[in-house]
This record gives C-alpha cells, structure tokens and sequence, in this order.
C-alpha cells in the first residue's frame, strides 16, 4: 500500500467566532508552521486552499512575507486555487469564476496555486464544476459532501463529467477532511489508529493510493505527525510519505469509473440543505450585488475602455474582492453567528456602492457629460436610456430626479443660492413627458435622495423606453407638462398584450399567458420550524387563510397597469416551549405585493414586501400549475438542469434526502416560468405546485435534537438575529414557457441618466448581438492586457451555431480557457461578426484584442 499523509487545516474565516476572532488563531497557526517548516524538512502543509488566508496572516505579521513566501515556492505550503474556500452552490457561476482568477493572481507572487480543486466542506457541488475547474487547468477535485446513491458502486477515485461531457477526475474523501486528524500522542497507538483507518480506505481505492488527512477546522499542526508516520511504516512496511495533496493525486490514474450530475446528496455525510434558506436577505443581497457587477460594471468597463480610454479594472478588483469574501460557505450559507452577518453587510455595501458608482460614471462620460460632472441648468433635458442586455429591449425606465451639483450661487450682481430646477421640477410641475408621451411621477421614500421638505420624498419619473439596443443606448427628452394620473380604482384585473392578471377574493392571483391559465398564484405556507441555520425540521400546521384582503388598480397613459394586493394573516407567534408544537398566541404577518403589466415584455413582474414577526417557521409562497409534474427545469451554475419530481431512496443516507432543491433563480414546470434571483431553494411537487421559498427563521446556530439530521453540524449557538424579523422586499416575475428553453434570468432592469452634449458612443447602435439560444455568462475587461473577454453558455441540450457581432472595434479575437489563456489561433472575423459553436451546456469564453 501506498500512502500520503497531508498535514493541514481547514480556515472557515468565519463562522462561530468572527473574521478577528479567527485571525487571531490563523496568526499563532501560521508562525507554528513557519517554525515547523524550519525545524523539520521533511514537514509539508496544506493551507485549506484559499490565498485569502496568506493576506489575512501578513496583514498582522507584514514582516514575515518573504518568510511564507519563499515557503510556498519551495513546495513546503499549498496554497490556492481559491481566493476563498466558497459554498459550491450558492454563488454565481461566474462569481465562482472570478475566485479562482483572483486566487490565481494572488497565488503567483507566491510561487503560484495548487493545481488540485480542493472543495472539503461545501454543502454539495453543481454539475458544471468539471467544466469550470477544466477551464482553468485544475485536477482533481477532492471534497467530502455531496454523494448520493452513486457512491456505493463508484471507488474513491472517479471520473466526474459535466453536462457538456468535459470531465476532471475526482477523490472522495470517505472519511472526511478529517480522517487522520487527534492522531494519539504514543507513537504506536497513533500508528495502530492510521493503519486501521488506512485499510477502511483501502477498499474504496483502485491502484492501493490511500490519502490520509491530518487536520480539522481551525487546527494547529501536529509536530509529531512524522515519528508517527514512521511507527506506521516500521510497523506495516507500507511505503508512507508526508506530502500535499498534489503528491497524492500524481500517483491516481485517469482511467476510472464516470458520473454526470450534482453532487446534492448525503449518503455518507451530511448535506445541510437548510442553508439554502438561512438567513435569505442575505442570500438577496448577494445576488443584487452579483448582478450589479456583471450586468452593469463590467459590461459599460469595456465600452468605457474602448469609448473613452478609462481603465477601470482596479475598481472592479476591488468591489469583487469585497464580494468574494462573503462567499465562504459558512458567510453565505448564512450558518455563523448574528455578528458574522451583520458584518458581511458591510461588505456587501461597499461592493455594491463601488459596482453603482463605476457604472453611473461610465455611463455620463459614454453619453459626454464631462469629467466634472454637471446636469444642464434646466427642467428640460436629454436623457440616456441604456440596456445591460444582449438583445433589443421595450421596457418600463425609472430616472430619479437628482442633479449634480443639486445647488448653486447664481445671479449676475445679487447672487444667491438656487435650488437645481430638475430637483425642484418634480414638486412644481403637474408632471412629465419623455419623447412627447407621458410619463407617471413617482415618489421613492425608501431612496436617500434629496428632499425639498421633511414630508417631500424625492421623485422619479417613469416612462416607456421602446427598442433599446443591446448593450447600447437611447437619448430620449424630457419635459415638463400637464398631469397624466394614474386611473386608480378597486378593479381586480389588468391585461396587457395577451397577459390577464386578476387578484382573487383571498389575495392570490389567477394568471392568463398565451396558451396557459393558472389560478391561486401566490398563496402562502407557513410551517413550523424547529430546526437550526443548517436543516429544515417541520412542525406541520394548516395553510394560513388571509382574514384581510385589499387591492387597487392603476393604470398610466403610458400602458403600464398594476394590482397592488395586501394581504394580513394571523399565524403563530412561535413554537412551544416543548419545540414539538407551535404557540396558541398569534401575531399578524402581511404579505403585499405589486403586480405589473408592462408592454412589451411578455412578462409579469412581481414586487413583494413581507413584515413577518413570527418566529421558529418557514415561509413559502405556492404557484400551483394544475397538472402533475414529473420532470421540470431549473436554474444551475451555469446552466439549465433537468429535474425530477420522484425522490432518490434514501433510507440508510445519513441525512434524509431533501424535497428542495438549490436554484440559480429560474424554476419552469407545467409552462409556468417563475423567475426569482437571490430566492434560492424551491421545491416542485408530483401534483405540479412550484414551491419558493421566502423567508426561514429559527433560534439557533444548530442544535443536536433535530429529527431531519440525526448527526451534529455545528456549535449550539443561539443567532435570534436568524429569526429574520426585519422587512423584507424581493422581486419575481412570471411568463410562460412551451417547448422552447427558458431564459435562465430575468432581464435586468433598463437604465436612464442625464445625458451630455457631446457622446462618446453612438447612440442607436447595437454594441452585441448573440447567436440564437446562446445566454450571455460575462463581459468583462481582460484580466491583462487591454482587451476585454467575452462569455457565452449554451443551457440546450443541441449545439449551437451562429454569428456573433459586435458594435465596436476590434483588431483580433480568439478562444481562451476560463483562465484567460489561450485555446486557439485567432478566429476569422467578417464585418465585425465571428461565427461560433457551443457544444450542448458548453462555455465558450473568447478574448477580443482592443483597437484603442
């Protein structure tokens, strides 16, 4: 037999104690390894590959950099491929993408990454992890969660295959990352543990290669693990090593047994599926974040290279760094404890602010406002209406009424302070506008703008922005003019090209969709909960029934027609004191949402606002399609799965296989497509009802009497902040979907600005043309080098062939892998279009040399 012991630790940054609290414990680790590495050569280490780690360490020890450095090129320490060790299913594909890049580039002043995807204690694993980690050169993937009823007839060595059939081979660690960890301190009882656990290991080998861990959460070295290790080898005659795990896998062979799927099962180990829905604001957050990078700031970065010479690749950095740290499987997962996430917040704030504030520049200058940003001293103005999407676009447009500077000394003799007339229109004028049409005038309490008295919350004007170029932009005029009110009444239907909504007696929504009706949309579940952070344990109860419905009806001269639907329900204020029921006393739970019909976008778009003070209880919303399912599709990383009602057997799975599932914000069964970014976990019954859900408060970090997960998961912590008492608002939408394939997301809100005199990028023009059925991944600047790199999916189970085109210059373009080398010669280009293929749940990511 042949083994490899791996000394390490795995660094949740995060999670019972906070970021501080753990930094403190990584600095005492750290110097005891450095310390090690110069007492013992023989001593190897694998920091839990993250590079996060190495700049947590040398912010507090700056003076031992070129110490842990020269560590790391002489092989002592494995660092990387991560940025952060990242839950596997939560984040976007892409936010996994720029991980592993950022990880990459702070890995090479180090010597460079780890070549092994080290992934140990993620809650399970999405189908196109073999084709991210081929993408950047990784193999193979080692982790512990995930298997289901697969890992009884694979070996620990096996070949995992993503949907598009690109493959990494892949060890499971039996055992755990923990296997060989609390080894004893008497050399031949410690020999005798390893060579017990050694020949467990053994039998689920192929080519007699055994990996042994020898490490747990937050671990210090152990610095007799060697005299240990060589007891064993007396002792058997085994060939032994102390190494990394880069050691072990260069003995595996790549011939080896397949499989293709997630890995979202808990046949040997638990699977913590309640982490889908901890904390969900959080899990909103997150995603409103993502897409504010991808959709806006890295897109409008190219055209701000390209159009007006700006680089704006060190504020990208940064606000992804700031993301990326709260992709910790323990941070986003929402498992650690309340000042954990009250911190992230913080995090989230400053990426989002960062994202927003690059992008509102970028897109003044694209339009011609100068440097010095100044709105045109006038009620009047030119307004910009830019698309972040890869297609034509007629949308509703918000501008909120704000101005740079927002006051001024004006006057020729007397001067004196005047108000921006724009500011000030909204509240002087009867309303607005925009290309000779009305527009309906908002208030927007909830943004921090400036008001013109205390009770005034500022105002923003709302318009019809028809044929929108992708990626481009629209000049549009806005003037001030006569009142257009909304007609309001108690009328419970609205209808828009084809689309036929109207709100019930008891708050739900029967929807018609060209060729589909559905009834009783939106009803409301509340079960009890007595589980913790990481599982979902039920306390059954009955649908609530709502005991106050109101609705009203608006409709604009602009075509936009809204139902807005309170709703109040009484429900448990929480559980009894034996955690077996719930509370006799009530509180009210109120469930609002606006209904939305906008010409020309074949959707209905839904804003929800819940103020839920119950405690100890999961909150879903129902979207019964009337016809039973057995198979559905479903939002993934980076792709669309195929799903089945019918439930895996897992009675001897040391956690019970659960009925949710994680989604990457689409869910399409009987031809209802429910959009719902940054929601999560949803569930799809036999009988065709579409669960999703909304919010999951309990009390504790975890507990030890759950009923759903009979083995531990974590410290009994209480966190009443997981109650999530707070409002909370989302965004969904609804449409239907026949044969052809769903769109992954939902298209992101349109755009307007003021705009300048004299433009930088032509207006009209469309910047980016897809292929038919390609999704757009990313546009983003190239990592080097000044060029910009272009992302595309393919979610069909059919290639894709086609033109793509884009609307501004270019000198050459070629495929390159997900790490931004290159793959190809350059493609040919013919009046500015590239013809491509995507293979069936392919990505294909190309690099466009800059003409500027």
């Amino acid at each position: 037999m042949d083994l490899t012991l791996v000394s390490h630790t795995h660094w949740d940054r995060e999670w019972y104690r906070t970021f501080q609290g753990f930094r403190a414990r990584l600095v005492d680790t750290v110097d005891r390894i450095l310390e090690l590495i110069a007492e013992d050569p023989e001593f190897r280490f694998l920091l839990d590959g993250q590079t996060i780690v190495l700049e947590d360490y040398l912010e507090i020890r700056p003076h031992r950099r070129e110490e842990l450095a020269e560590a790391c090129r002489a092989g002592k320490i494995a660092i990387g491929p991560w940025y952060v060790q990242p839950d596997s299913l939560l984040p976007h594909g892409e936010t996994h993408i720029r991980n592993l890049l950022e990880g990459r580039r702070v890995g090479v002043e180090f010597g460079g990454v780890s070549r092994v995807a080290y992934t140990p204690d993620s809650f399970g694993h999405p189908a196109q992890f073999p084709q991210i980690f081929a993408g950047f050169g990784l193999g193979p993937f080692v982790y512990w969660r995930g298997n289901g009823n697969e890992i009884d007839t694979l070996p620990a060595e096996y070949r995992w295959v993503a949907p598009d059939g690109t493959s990494v081979l892949a060890h499971h660690l039996a055992e755990g990352y923990f296997g060989a960890c609390g080894l004893p301190e008497d050399t031949l009882s410690a020999a005798a543990f390893l060579q017990d656990l050694a020949l467990r290991l053994r039998q689920r080998t192929t080519g007699g290669y055994v990996l042994l861990m020898n490490g747990l959460d937050h671990a210090a070295p152990d610095p007799h693990v060697g005299r240990k290790l060589e007891a064993l080898r007396r002792a058997t005659g085994w060939k032994v090593q102390r190494g990394l795990l880069d050691d072990f896998v260069a003995n595996l062979s790549p011939d080896a047994p397949t499989f293709q799927g997630e890995l979202a099962g808990a046949r040997l180990a638990n699977l913590l599926p309640g982490v889908w829905s901890s904390r969900m604001p959080i899990k909103y957050r997150n995603r409103e974040v993502e897409t504010a990078l991808l959709d806006w700031a890295e897109p409008f970065a190219v055209l701000g290279q390209v159009y007006c010479g700006l680089d704006e690749r060190p504020a990208l950095r940064q606000a992804w760094r700031a993301l990326l740290e709260n992709q910790a499987h323990d941070t986003l997962g929402g498992c650690s404890r309340d000042l954990v996430h009250q911190q992230s917040l913080a995090r989230y704030d400053q990426a989002e602010e960062l994202a927003q504030q690059t992008t509102e520049r970028l897109l003044q200058r694209l339009t011609g406002v100068p440097l010095v940003r100044r709105t045109p001293w006038s009620d009047t103005l030119e307004i910009a209406v830019f698309n972040p999407s890869p297609f034509w676009r007629t949308d509703a447009v918000r501008l909120s009424l704000e101005a740079e500077p927002w006051l001024e000394f004006r006057g020729e003799y007397e001067r004196a302070v005047q108000v921006h007339p724009f500011l000030g229109a909204a509240e002087n004028v009867a309303g607005f506008l925009v290309d000779g049409k009305p527009a309906c005038l908002l208030d927007e309490p909830s943004r921090e703008g400036i008001r013109m008295a205390p009770d005034l919350p500022p105002k923003a004007v709302e318009f019809l922005a028809e044929d929108v170029p992708p990626f481009g932009w629209k000049k549009m005029r806005l003037t001030p003019a006569a009142i257009q009110p909304d007609k309001v009444d108690e009328g419970r239907a609205i209808s828009v090209d084809g689309i036929t909504a109207v709100v019930g007696s008891d708050g739900t929504l029967d929807l018609e969709l060209p060729g589909f009706a559905y009834a009783g949309l939106l009803a409301v579940e509340d079960v009890g909960d007595r589980g913790d952070t990481y599982d979902f344990d039920p306390v059954e109860g009955e649908l609530p029934a709502p005991r106050r419905v109101s609705v009203e009806r608006r409709r604009h001269a602009n075509g936009v027609q809204s139902l807005r639907s309170r709703r109040r329900f009484q429900i448990p204020a929480g559980l009894a004191e034996d955690r077996a029921s719930r509370l006799v006393e009530t509180v009210d739970l109120e469930i609002d949402y606006l209904a939305r019909l906008v010409p020309g976008t074949g959707r209905l778009d839904l804003e929800l606002r819940v103020v839920d003070p119950g405690k100890d209880h999961r909150l879903r919303l129902l979207f019964p399609t009337g016809k039973p399912v057995e198979s559905f599709l479903s939002a993934s990383t980076l792709d669309i799965l195929t799903r089945q009602t019918a439930m895996p057997k897992s009675d001897d799975w040391v956690h019970p296989a659960p009925r949710t599932f994680c989604q990457q914000g689409m869910v399409a069964a009987g031809g209802l497509w429910v959009s719902a970014p940054g929601l999560p976990e949803a569930e799809v019954s036999p009988d065709g009802v579409v669960a999703l859900t909304l919010l999951r408060s309990v009390e504790w970090l975890a507990r030890t009497d759950l009923k759903t997960r009979p083995d531990p998961a974590g410290p009994m912590l209480r966190t009443p902040a997981a109650q999530c008492l707070e409002p909370f608002e989302v965004r969904l939408h609804l449409a239907s979907c026949g044969s052809e394939l769903p769109a992954i997301r939902p298209p992101t809100a349109m755009r307007a600005v003021v705009a300048g005199g004299e433009p930088l990028m032509p207006a009209d023009k469309p910047m980016l043309e897809l292929p038919e059925g390609a999704e757009l991944g990313a546009w983003k600047p190239a990592a080097s080098g000044f060029g910009w790199v272009l992302r595309l999916l393919n979610p069909a189970a059919r290639p894709i062939a086609g033109s793509l085109r884009l609307g501004l210059p270019f000198s050459e373009v070629r495929e390159v892998g997900l790490d931004e080398e290159p793959l190809s010669e350059p493609l040919e280009i013919e009046a500015g279009a590239v013809a491509v293929s995507i293979r069936p749940h392919g990505l294909l990511t190309l690099h466009f040399d800059s003409c500027s």
